[in-house]
């Protein structure tokens, strides 16, 4: 585990290899079969279980999103605008994927993630929308908080961490995220640029507080966020993603 050091709040920010989803969060095969019963006597074997799909890299599911909400637009912020998680965002994702896959005219299907998937629309969707940075409103307006998964369990419990911190540091430095969606994802450059978030991440956490974060999931988080919150800024008050004015963020000096 490696860790990093930001002096803006003297945190440490622990990096984490990879956090991983399980089956009911992936997206593009079916859950494993079950384990085959016994044969009886006399009948023939059952044949071998499936292996299941290695999942696509994510600038290929990038490359399929891009297609995809070039063709409709609307089949990705139908996707954002589900639950983490939840039976609608595994329905949306499912129509995404075969209109990505129709696309690309891709001969098997594309595996990924839920949080990989919602990454690559929203990405997608403000490349194709804000080829210039949306200006913050004034008085400020801030995009409602990121959708949060309903349910309980150790995946939801390891992602509440990183959607408070995405909620706070990307108003205060949305600049700073827009460089972040323009590397390559895994590379040097996406390093670099996640290490430069450091001062829009240390008025997020207390000093001194450990936080655990998964860059991938991270950069799928910012996004979103930064999706959501130059709609907002484009849009007004009128955006459904739009918070309350008296719960907007107050932007950064310089932000």
């Amino acid at each position: 585990m490696h860790r990093v050091n930001w002096a803006a709040n003297a945190a440490a920010f622990a990096l984490l290899v990879l956090l991983s989803m399980p089956a009911a969060a992936q997206y593009g095969s079916a859950p494993p079969p079950p384990p085959p019963e016994p044969p009886r006597r006399g009948a023939p074997a059952a044949p071998a279980a499936t292996t299941t799909p290695t999942p696509a890299a994510p600038a290929e599911v990038l490359r399929a999103a891009a297609c995809a909400v070039g063709r409709d637009a609307n089949s990705g912020n139908a996707l954002l605008a589900t639950l983490p998680r939840s039976p609608e965002e595994r329905t949306a994702a499912a129509a995404f994927l075969r209109l990505a896959e129709r696309c690309l005219a891709l001969t098997s299907r594309l595996n990924t993630t839920a949080l990989i998937l919602r990454g690559a629309v929203a990405e997608s969707l403000y490349e194709a929308q804000f080829a210039n940075p949306a200006t913050p409103r004034s008085p400020a307006l801030g995009a409602a908080p990121l959708a949060r998964p309903t349910t309980q369990d150790e995946m939801a419990t390891a992602l509440a961490p990183m959607y408070a911190l995405v909620d706070c540091a990307l108003p205060r430095r949305p600049e700073l995220a827009r460089v972040l969606l323009t590397t390559e994802p895994r590379s040097p450059e996406e390093s670099a640029a996640f290490q430069a978030l450091g001062p829009a991440f240390g008025p997020c956490v207390p000093s001194g507080s450990p936080v655990n974060i998964d860059p991938r999931a991270v950069r799928s988080m910012f996004a979103e966020s930064l999706y959501r919150w130059s709609v907002v800024q484009r849009d007004g008050p009128a955006s459904p993603w739009a918070a309350p004015a008296t719960s907007a963020p107050a932007p950064a000096p310089g932000g």
